[in-house]
């Protein structure tokens, strides 16, 4: 859910940007392909800036060009 300055989204929103779950939004956080959510203080809600989505976007877009997944993890060449 977007914040009414436009600014911050939910892990929600994102995923549904994405058009995926958010188990999946959360999954990609912690092999690293997306930068992890900031977190509302004093609450365990979890918001990305909305400028961030298009880094987002593009690590996704890259991991599924490259024929992975986006959950795959990344190996060392």
């Amino acid at each position: 859910m977007a914040e009414a300055s436009g600014e911050l989204i939910g892990i929600g929103g994102v995923a549904e940007q994405l058009g995926v779950s958010r188990s999946a939004v959360r999954k990609w956080e912690r092999l690293g392909v997306i930068p992890t959510a900031a977190r509302v203080a004093g609450s365990d809600q979890r918001v990305y800036r909305v400028v961030d989505l298009d880094l987002i976007r593009q690590r996704v877009a890259e991991k599924r060009a490259a024929g992975r997944r986006p959950s795959d993890p990344v190996r060392a060449a």
